[in-house]
């Protein structure tokens, strides 16, 4: 995480102390051990449920100076609340481009995707821009976040993500990212059936049909499509 320096006030300051004795409070060591088991590493974490944060969040304004500081103590439930208490409306891209990168594991993904970047007004075009990264795990935040704003892509939008991420999946030896792929263009088949008509196309028809990842695709898309009822079992 880079260092950053921010103004500060007195309010602030202790606006921040006082979620963080809110957290330690909250502490949960059994859920803090099973996270790790789960390779979910941070650079420290009290275990506090993510219900338990949402409910600490609700009684706290949105404001982007302090969840730019909670998010840069690095610890757990600082990020996560973070996400819960920037403004959608006036969150920077420029910030958008730092959070994600910071966004390594799983839950970080997931969380922030869930509470902040599917409101975002630029979630499309931003979604896209970390599909085209390198780094793996921004890809998966990219795919991630295209399944919770699935229904705000064009056609020729879902057909680059198709096309990149049939590729992606060929070519990169990852569960985690390969299965944000196929959940992915599983959910852009509920878009409407000539679009499920399409990724099924492109699928089910891809040159790379035998690899394993491909395969995982595949089935993720036919499952949607049987439970669309686009696709008869066995058809």
């Amino acid at each position: 995480m880079k260092h950053k320096f921010l103004l500060t006030n007195p309010e602030l300051d202790a606006q921040l102390a006082q979620i963080q004795r809110t957290i330690r409070l909250s502490k949960n060591g059994v859920v803090a051990d099973s996270m790790l088991e789960h390779g979910l590493r941070y650079k420290k974490t009290f275990g506090v449920t993510t219900l338990r944060l949402k409910e600490i969040a609700r009684d706290i304004q949105p404001d982007l100076a302090l969840a730019e500081r909670l998010w840069l103590l690095g610890i757990r439930e600082t990020m996560i609340l973070a996400t819960l208490l920037a403004p959608a409306a006036s969150f920077p891209e420029t910030l958008a481009r730092e959070w994600s990168q910071e966004c390594d594991n799983q839950e970080l993904i997931e969380q922030a995707n869930m509470n902040l970047f599917q409101h975002l007004s630029y979630a499309v075009p931003f979604s896209l821009e970390c599909i085209d990264a390198d780094q793996k795990h921004l890809k998966s935040f990219g795919y991630t976040l295209a399944i919770r704003v699935s229904k705000r892509f064009k056609d020729h939008e879902i057909e680059q993500v198709v096309e990149k991420g049939l590729s992606t999946a060929a070519e990169k030896n990852d569960n985690y990212l390969n299965t944000s792929i196929a959940n992915c263009l599983a959910r852009f088949c509920r878009i409407d059936q000539p679009t499920a008509s399409r990724i099924e196309k492109a699928v089910f028809e891809s040159k790379d049909r035998d690899n394993i990842a491909i395969q995982l695709i595949r089935k993720f898309v036919e499952n949607e499509l049987i439970f669309l009822g686009y696709k008869e079992i066995n058809s």
